[in-house]
């Protein structure tokens, strides 16, 4: 895959000497347009109005030393060197992080500077970290004249950041899905969102909530198989311990209460009161106002919760199935892996409480997503109309007829019994001795 195909788009470039006679900005720039690139060119940092408009671009290049005035090294929160105790390096940090809060992109900062140097200013500042791959790249313009050599600077660079790769191919297909979903229902009508906001008001559902539904699933729909590049992706690389691989399976499965709107309720919510967790099966068409009653309220929807008790490690490692990879659960009980704090939960199903949305929306921790909070719900509503069978005696099982072999380990239980299980199942007759 060339990186051309790679990052398709538009390209931000940010440096004071863009035009300027011999500047080294200008080489790059020309190898961005001989990809048939758009390229929007900014001689200052924007302002942050233009952060916002920033979302969709491919990457971004920043020249390390900008001449600006307009912060000094007192900037709260900035760290700056010694060796560069200079504005622009104050500048380009708050820049740096303000973007980091709003877009995932890839930032390349090309510089005349020593580059160990700049590493160590956004190191000092959390936006570089020497033991996992970033998404701020660092290089010398010297290092990147030529025709292609920042095309293929970049690409390598993609190449050993998987983040960055699936980023890039997911946006990609995305993309294309999106566009093809509006001009579909444009043609079906144009007044298309219209239609379907009328028939939710007269369902009695949130329309806004209903409308960003249907928008998503016919994406996701839309949205060709996709066919990332495993070497990429498995490229060697820091060993991954299992902190790091229950905070990922966390945030495939769990999302925090701070990424969640205020005014959504969903099955799924998770909510920490009275020492344990509590999770709300009741389905999503019902965790709505009550639409027979004019004067309610998200307020007064009721949700239908689970109590949870943690589990210790001791206890999930003997509930973990090595063959299948899943935990042994029981009809009454489910199991959710790595959710607060990566710790995991135990939910059982033989009492449900109920509690109106106003007195949990406070203690709310996050939601847990489909397909796990669905697999919930599926247990519970078997659980619910499962049939009681009567026990089958273990002497049916097993041969009572079978002496065993291994007396010697069960001697301690010969005197006052006459028959005894071994380790093994099998039952086997005693000799007082």
């Amino acid at each position: 895959m060339a990186s051309e195909d790679l990052f398709t788009g538009i390209a931000v470039v940010i440096d004071d000497e863009i035009d300027k006679a011999g500047a080294g900005i200008n080489n790059l720039i020309s190898q961005i347009k001989s990809k048939k690139m758009p390229c929007i060119t900014f001689t200052s940092i924007p302002d942050d109005d233009v952060i916002d408009h920033l979302d969709g671009i491919s990457f971004l290049l920043l020249d390390w030393r900008l001449n600006s005035e307009d912060l000094s090294d007192s900037t709260p929160g900035v760290v700056v060197p010694d060796a560069l105790g200079h504005y622009f390096v104050t500048e380009n940090i708050v820049f740096l992080k303000k973007l980091r809060d709003k877009l995932f992109i890839p930032v390349f900062i090309f510089t005349d500077e020593d580059k160990e140097t700049v590493i160590n200013s956004l190191r000092d500042n959390d936006l570089y970290f020497d033991d996992k791959p970033n998404y701020i790249f660092v290089k010398n313009k010297a290092e990147l004249k030529g025709k292609t050599k920042l095309s293929t600077t970049i690409e390598t660079w993609a190449r050993n950041t998987p983040s960055v790769y699936v980023l890039m191919e997911w946006g990609k297909e995305y993309s294309r899905a999106k566009n093809l979903l509006f001009h579909d229902f444009y043609q079906l009508g144009p007044s298309w969102p219209k239609v379907l906001w009328r028939n939710y008001a007269a369902d009695g559902v949130d329309p806004s909530s209903e409308l960003g539904e249907v928008i998503t699933r016919n994406i996701h729909t839309r949205m060709a198989p996709f066919l990332f590049d495993k070497v990429i992706i498995n490229k060697r690389g820091p060993a991954i311990e299992n902190g790091e691989l229950r905070k990922v399976l966390r945030g495939e499965r769990f999302i925090e209460k701070n990424r969640l709107p205020t005014n959504s309720i969903a099955t799924g919510d998770i909510f920490k009161f009275a020492g344990k967790m509590w999770i709300n099966i009741r389905p999503d068409c019902d965790c709505i106002p009550n639409r027979n009653l004019p004067n309610s309220s998200l307020d007064d929807v009721q949700l239908y919760l689970l109590k949870g008790d943690k589990l210790s490690d001791a206890k999930l490692n003997k509930s973990y199935s090595k063959d299948y990879g899943h935990f042994n659960e029981q009809d009454c009980q489910s199991i959710i892996f790595s959710i607060d704090e990566g710790k995991s939960f135990d939910f059982r199903f033989k009492d449900i409480t109920i509690k109106k949305w106003s007195e949990l929306k406070d203690n709310r921790i996050g939601r847990l997503l489909p397909p796990y909070i669905t697999r919930i719900q599926q247990r519970y509503a078997l659980y619910l109309q499962r049939q009681g069978l009567p026990r089958t005696p273990k002497e049916a099982v097993f041969n009572t007829a079978q002496v065993c072999t291994c007396v010697e380990r069960h001697t301690e239980f010969a005197s006052g019994f006459g028959k005894e299980g071994c380790e093994g199942g099998v039952s086997f007759d005693f000799v007082a001795s």
